[in-house]
């Protein structure tokens, strides 16, 4: 492994890049099925792709965010590129919006929380909430923060 590697750290950027690539292609599939969608739609897809990529391989996902450091180049960069996707993918929608956020901070919240929610519904969810009733509760909530 090593003759590849040239240490544990490195390995483990290598995983956690070709996680941020699926993630990245799951997203952007995702966007490109809903440019005609509902906002309720759009949400709904995008934490099914987020719940879809870290259901593959839960240990995996796991072991990648506690081992990579989240300021390593990729991650800074894809944050990026995850931002510029959801800005656009809500842009049609921003009317539907409260009117104290701007659009780009919205983005931002959206992004991290479609994210962070994704990760927990597949990682953290607890015994006797189901995977369909955590996937719709995060939905909700989104959907509240986007509305006010």
């Amino acid at each position: 492994m090593y003759q590849y590697f040239p240490n544990k750290n490195a390995l483990f950027v290598a995983l956690h890049e070709r996680h941020i690539g699926l993630v990245a292609e799951v997203i952007r599939r995702r966007i490109t099925e809903c440019t005609e969608c509902p906002l309720e739609h759009l949400i709904e897809s995008l934490v099914d792709g987020m719940v879809e990529v870290h259901t593959v391989d839960p240990e995996l996902s796991e072991l990648l965010g506690s081992e990579v450091p989240h300021r390593a180049d990729s991650t800074v960069d894809f944050s990026i590129r995850f931002h510029e996707a959801f800005h656009s993918a809500l842009a049609p929608h921003a009317a539907s919006f409260g009117t104290k956020i701007d659009l780009d901070t919205r983005a931002f919240v959206v992004a991290n929380m479609v994210d962070a929610l994704g990760h927990a519904v597949v990682l953290r969810r607890p015994r006797g909430l189901s995977l369909a009733r955590a996937k719709a509760e995060s939905c909700k909530a989104i959907l509240a923060y986007l509305a006010s």
